[in-house]
């Protein structure tokens, strides 16, 4: 009777204490997945390897029992379980570590994520493999615009950063109006480490206000588009003219492709003008870029909306060019409803698209003007 009371003591302190040693072990846990942070590490970059996953048991792995080594180009990270460990609850629970792997050269890495218990052999629970290069140029784009009013004048810029260790380049790729694509200068320019440096892009065509711009660059490069607003200052006066604030334009990191739909807001006008009729409102205005050699029709629809007419609309734009089409009608968008309007675009050319809502400028000081991108997501 006493041996048998003993042996149900021990099953039951193997139980607490080894892990894997429940009906978890069946599902194959210990499991662990492996990412790295940043996600696209360059030369010289500080690696740290991201771990997770599931544990069969309470003792869930910290930093005193995981150890890094490398040779080469492969990684290990060996989480220990000798001695005594415990008491560990027979319950499955989600587990993680950040790892140090200090900076890399360049190349393909391979890790493992090991376990040991005592003096049994180690037992490899994830693998993976990243590598670490240097940052490939990519394309985007960004709108840019010029106008003179009354009240001030509006012009748009860019701003970029070089965040890499090394020099980087930034290429103008090409502009488009809604004359078609323009001829511009091809010439890059470079950006020390830690270095910043502003792009004009309010230099447009005459009888043009607004223009998409692409450019190439690295993709460790922070990225600000913005559209300022100057002050009015009369010919001949010998004063800079007062900056009176800026609002964001969009950066697009890829084309939407043609047959897919964008969706841009939320548009909420204010208790007044949703009192008022459309001269005391806002303006809205839609701007399509025509990635596409082809001319392209561009659908517009109001999905979170009762659809009421004259939605939704159809828009014709030209190859290569982008279009504004201006004071597009607020009665037909959910503009006053909780939550506000979004505004869906559909193209059967790859396209960009934003919409803008302008106000009369009345307050000074005070920007007139929001923009809402049109994306496809996060």
């Amino acid at each position: 009777m006493r041996h048998r009371e003993t042996l149900l003591i021990l099953l039951v302190t193997l139980a607490l204490v080894v892990p894997g040693a429940s009906p978890a072990a069946a599902q194959q846990l210990p499991s662990a997945t492996i990412t790295t942070a940043p996600s696209a590490p360059a030369p010289g970059d500080p690696v740290v390897l991201k771990l997770s996953g599931q544990w069969p048991d309470s003792c869930v792995p910290d930093a005193s029992r995981a150890r890094l080594t490398r040779a080469g180009q492969y990684l290990q990270v060996n989480l220990g379980y000798s001695g005594i460990v415990g008491p560990c609850l027979s319950v499955i629970r989600p587990w993680s570590l950040e790892i140090a792997a200090g900076p890399l050269p360049g190349g393909t890495y391979k890790v493992a994520v090991t376990f040991t218990y005592s003096l049994m052999p180690a037992r490899t629970i994830g693998t993976a493999e990243f590598e670490v290069k240097e940052p490939q140029a990519t394309i985007f784009w960004v709108p840019g615009f010029s106008a003179t009013g009354a009240a001030g004048s509006l012009a748009s810029t860019l701003s970029a950063y070089n965040n890499s260790g090394q020099t980087a380049v930034v290429t103008p790729v090409g502009a488009w109006d809604a004359l078609g694509e323009r001829t511009i200068s091809p010439e890059p320019v470079s950006l020390a480490a830690g270095a910043g440096a502003t792009f004009d892009t309010r230099s447009l065509r005459p009888g043009q206000t607004v223009q998409m711009l692409a450019f190439s660059a690295a993709t460790r490069m922070p990225l600000r588009a913005t559209l300022e607003r100057l002050e009015s200052v009369p010919e001949g006066l010998p004063k800079p003219p007062m900056a009176l604030g800026r609002v964001e334009l969009p950066v697009f990191k890829e084309l939407v492709p043609a047959g897919m739909t964008a969706v841009a807001g939320d548009i909420s006008f204010s208790a007044e003008e949703c009192a008022s009729e459309a001269p005391a409102r806002r303006r809205i205005n839609l701007t399509v870029f025509n990635s596409g050699d082809s001319a392209a029709s561009f659908v517009v629809g109001t999905p979170n909306g009762p659809g009421l007419l004259p939605y939704p609309m159809t828009f014709q734009v030209p190859g290569r060019s982008l279009v504004q089409f201006n004071d597009l009608p607020s009665k037909g968008l959910p503009v006053c409803s909780p939550g506000g309007a979004f505004v869906s675009v559909t193209a059967d050319q790859p396209f960009l698209a934003y919409v803008s809502t302008s106000r009369p400028e009345t307050v000074p000081g005070v920007l007139p003007y929001e923009i809402f991108p049109a994306s496809l997501g996060r």
